[in-house]
């Protein structure tokens, strides 16, 4: 359907013609910018509206880091021998590092002919962790806005 009314253009260098909408519709010129200026009879309504890889995202986060280990360990079984070969076990204690750095073995002057260590166990700790707070924004480019400016609508529905 063509509402075009072809002789309301008066001066066809300046003013052009276009259809009318129809009851419920508004008609509308497209400028190109956020603070494009609307034609004097289309400021009924004006829509900004931006496409959507118009993005300028800034958005990142602080780098996280782990602080000191806390909490780990080392656990063994120490196996110390009078004989030769380890045989005939003297002495058996555990250790944990990073705690039990030097063992007293006894009795004092007591010879040591073999030693051996046994059931190796890693515990493992944690770290506090820091960091990783966001920072920067996402905000519209306004340099690729498009920006509507509407006529008034001469329907009145109910």
């Amino acid at each position: 359907m063509n509402n075009t009314v072809d002789d309301a253009c008066a001066d066809a260098g300046t003013q052009y013609c276009v259809s009318d909408p129809g009851p419920g519709w508004l008609q509308c010129v497209v400028r190109e910018g956020a603070d494009a200026p609307c034609p004097e009879n289309y400021n009924w309504a004006r829509y900004e509206m931006y496409p959507e890889d118009a993005v300028i995202d800034e958005r990142a986060c602080e780098e996280c880091e782990c602080g000191p280990p806390e909490g780990s360990a080392c656990t063994a079984s120490v196996h110390l021998y009078e004989g030769p070969v380890c045989s005939s076990q003297s002495e058996q204690f555990g250790m944990v590092s990073p705690h039990d750095q030097c063992q007293n073995i006894g009795p004092p002057g007591h010879a040591i002919a073999g030693k051996a260590i046994t059931d190796l166990e890693y515990v493992p700790g944690t770290c506090a962790a820091t960091g990783g707070t966001p920072k920067g924004e996402a905000k519209k480019d306004m340099t690729r806005a498009v920006t509507f400016c509407c006529l008034y609508p001469f329907y009145l529905i109910n």
